[in-house]
């Protein structure tokens, strides 16, 4: 493993996340939608960026980086345009709520009164701190993920994530363009010859997001998690990026506490609302 950058090692002191970074982890969001496959457009009628796959359920068809203007009757035209939008392809009107930087402040509440409901919540964590690696036995290995293995990886990331089958090749593809470009790395951790955990790093600039941390059903509990986290966290400091960051599922208290004993803290909490 390349040596971490000085000023990011576990006694150093981490600088606080500066707000300027805040706006790009969401800006990143977006952009990470576009990497899966989703088409993404800033659409200044709707005020906001669309992502959109149709058919591929609300997560991939919303509007983000929403700034809307506070009065009332803007945000009923704009909710109308947005609904008009997506109801040529039978997917519900979704927005992308993100506390401290949506605005109004207050559209979450407001669209909760009009019975919109939040089914999707996410924290946000970052750090700049490579964490401590976790000492198991056995001794794992651990993989670079390359063109000729990126199959199969894919097919164990879909198996931990229970994800359709059908979105195989689609997944694939995109996995496969961002790795020629130089976004994706992916790492593989075995037990002897067993793989049991997964781990995705995009790139963005001199930011990076961990992504697709995942463990098989049998060796879960078991600190894997942990581990492939620790590594491809610092494989994205060891490369030259100035923090890294991830996303974990808002009731997911395991998991949170697994990335903050790792180092990450809460960047800001988004909820996906659908109509």
């Amino acid at each position: 493993m390349t040596d971490i950058p000085a000023g990011t090692t576990a006694g150093a002191p981490a600088p606080p996340l500066e707000w300027h970074d805040v706006c790009r982890i969401e800006e990143q969001l977006v952009e990470l939608a576009g990497l899966a496959g989703a088409a993404v457009r800033e659409d200044p009628s709707l005020g906001g960026s669309l992502v959109r796959w149709p058919g591929r359920g609300p997560a991939l068809n919303h509007l983000e980086r929403v700034r809307w203007p506070a009065d009332d009757e803007e945000i009923q035209a704009r909710l109308g345009a947005l609904a008009a939008v997506v109801s040529r392809s039978g997917d519900p009107p979704a927005i992308a709520v993100v506390d401290g930087l949506t605005k109004p402040a207050d559209l979450g509440a407001r669209l909760a009164r009009l019975g919109w409901r939040a089914p999707l919540r996410e924290l946000v964590l970052w750090t700049r701190r490579a964490p401590a690696m976790p000492h198991l036995e056995p001794i794992p290995r651990v993989e670079a993920v390359t063109a000729r293995t990126v199959e199969a990886y894919e097919a164990l990331e879909r198996s931990i994530f229970g994800l359709d089958p059908g979105l195989a090749a689609s997944r694939l593809e995109a996995a496969q363009r961002s790795m020629a470009a130089g976004r994706l790395r992916a790492y593989l951790l075995r037990m002897g010859e067993e793989p049991v955990a997964t781990a995705r790093l995009w790139s963005f600039g001199d930011l990076a997001c961990v992504d697709g941390i995942g463990v098989v059903e049998p060796a879960r509990r078991r600190r894997y998690g942990s581990l492939v986290t620790a590594i491809a966290t610092r494989a994205a400091l060891a490369s030259g990026h100035r923090l890294a960051w991830l996303e974990v599922a808002g009731d997911n208290v395991g998991a949170r506490d697994l990335y903050e004993r790792l180092g990450y803290r809460t960047a800001f909490e988004w909820r996906l609302f659908v109509r």
